[in-house]
């Protein structure tokens, strides 16, 4: 009897320890904008992630242009991938959903125009203290700051806050169209050690982020961007989150929610982060940068005060 009393008990351990490590298994339904770039690349690691933690995942995409509303019914959480996702969502469902890869600008425009939808968001927005960290790290004697907003002037008081607090100076100025860009962008460099790019619509468009570019260089002002693509197209430096570290902050909570009924989280900005720089153009502007990991652990310093 012993003998059986602990072969149960070994059986009962073993089938404990084969269990998903999640507080509670969530059916998800991950609906998509496209099917490729950063949105695939979201849906992957995220879809990768999620199943190894023993959540269940269905892709839920739009037929005859239209969203299967039985498949989100059905699902614990909604998870739009994209402002285009999200939107479809909204429009479809009254199921809690989550919207990932999207700036918290276009993020609070759908939310504001669906007042009563169980909704959150992790966007991909960088926390302003965060980028004034990565600046401070880079031109430690630096005073002035420029930035231009968008009409809408969103992220301006976050922003404006960070830079205070860490002494600095803001120099800035509205653009309502980008016929103004030039001359606003202008005014703006001629009080600043640098310039910080915002995810604006108006400002992020191909041709607005070339003229801020080239009209930074000019007058030999580094430019601190939100991507790896603006580094690489001339910005100086950027902090930004990856589409895989976005799907990774979402299972990280997703594993840790409570059992019972889903709550949301308030919107949150990206927990992990990557920095990328551009050697080449600080060279260009004699500015001597520190080492990409020297970067990193400064600006993740700040985080964890």
């Amino acid at each position: 009897m012993n003998r059986l009393r602990a072969h149960l008990c070994r059986l009962l351990l073993g089938t404990l320890l084969c269990l998903p490590l999640v507080a509670s298994a969530l059916d998800v339904a991950l609906v998509m904008s496209q099917r490729s770039g950063s949105a695939q690349a979201f849906a992957d690691a995220f879809t990768t992630a999620a199943v190894a933690s023993g959540h269940r995942v269905t892709r839920v995409e739009k037929v005859g242009g239209v969203l299967d509303e039985a498949a989100l019914a059905g699902a614990d959480l909604v998870i739009a991938n994209g402002e285009a996702a999200l939107a479809a969502v909204l429009a479809t469902s009254s199921r809690p959903t989550l919207g990932v890869m999207l700036g918290r600008a276009r993020f609070e425009v759908l939310n504001a125009r669906y007042p009563q939808a169980e909704l959150s968001a992790f966007t991909l927005d960088q926390p302003a203290a965060r980028q004034m960290r990565l600046l401070r790290a880079v031109l430690p004697e630096s005073e002035h700051v420029g930035v231009l907003f968008g009409g809408a002037q969103a992220g301006a008081k976050p922003l404006q806050d960070a830079a205070a607090a860490f002494g600095l100076d803001i120099a800035a100025a509205t653009v309502a169209s980008e016929a103004e860009l030039i001359v606003r962008l202008e005014a703006v460099l001629r009080r600043s050690d640098a310039f910080v790019a915002i995810p604006d619509a108006l400002l992020s468009r191909p041709a607005s982020a070339r003229a801020i570019l080239l009209t930074s260089y000019r007058f030999q002002k580094p430019v601190f961007a939100f991507s790896r693509a603006y580094v690489e197209a001339g910005a100086l430096a950027a902090v930004f989150t990856t589409p895989q570290q976005v799907a990774t902050d979402v299972v990280n909570w997703m594993n840790g929610h409570p059992p019972g009924r889903l709550t949301l989280p308030a919107r949150r900005a990206p927990e992990s982060f990557e920095i990328a720089v551009n050697r080449q153009v600080a060279r260009a502007l004699g500015i001597l940068l520190p080492s990409d990991e020297e970067l990193l652990r400064l600006v993740a310093e700040g985080d964890k005060s």
